[in-house]
């Protein structure tokens, strides 16, 4: 045995032609260009063929963004306006309540002196008419006295009833007259 099979190693070729060792070493390397070749190949397919692919839903998905962004600010804008324009309208409604609370105050209080007074006369006028029926000679002027005293009282109580009546009409009128007035404003509607 030879001191190189030994080793490990191969028994020398002894008659190979050049040729084939040639090809022996060119193969592997042939292989490899080719490999090279492909693999440069695919990865140019690819990259053409993904990179429009993959950058329009990027950029598709940065414009959606902005979109949204564009949206939401829009939105936020817009609520702010209505909001305060919802709260205008909520302090004019509210200082026409007011309004129209005090004139309906103020007519209740005006109403309410008349009607007093209309009471505190007809008390006046009882306490005169026992005072006539008492100073009264005959019951023929007791009749008289009667009689006179119920036409006046007919004609006052007619009288006074048409001017309450009047008053309440007017204190109804200026009571609603701040809400007319807002709901008139608030609709655009001439009053």
């Amino acid at each position: 045995m030879a001191h190189y099979q030994k080793k490990g190693f191969p028994a020398p070729a002894t008659h190979v032609a050049p040729q084939a060792l040639l090809a022996e070493v060119e193969a592997p390397m042939a292989q490899e260009a080719l490999h090279e070749t492909v693999h440069e190949a695919l990865q140019e397919a690819l990259k053409v063929e993904t990179a429009p692919t993959i950058e329009a839903p990027v950029a598709a998905a940065k414009d959606f963004g902005g979109n949204v962004r564009a949206l939401v600010e829009k939105s936020i804008v817009e609520s702010r306006g209505r909001y305060a324009q919802a709260k205008t309208v909520a302090e004019e409604a509210s200082a026409a309540v007011e309004a129209s609370y005090g004139a309906a105050r103020d007519g209740v209080v005006a109403f309410n002196v008349k009607a007093i007074e209309a009471i505190k006369a007809d008390a006046e006028a009882n306490f005169e008419l026992v005072k006539s029926l008492a100073a009264a000679k005959s019951v023929s002027e007791l009749v008289t006295l009667q009689t006179e005293f119920a036409r006046k009282r007919f004609e006052n109580a007619s009288a006074r009833g048409k001017e309450l009546t009047e008053l309440a009409r007017s204190v109804a009128d200026q009571a609603v007259a701040p809400i007319k007035a807002h709901v008139a404003k608030t609709l655009n509607v001439a009053v």
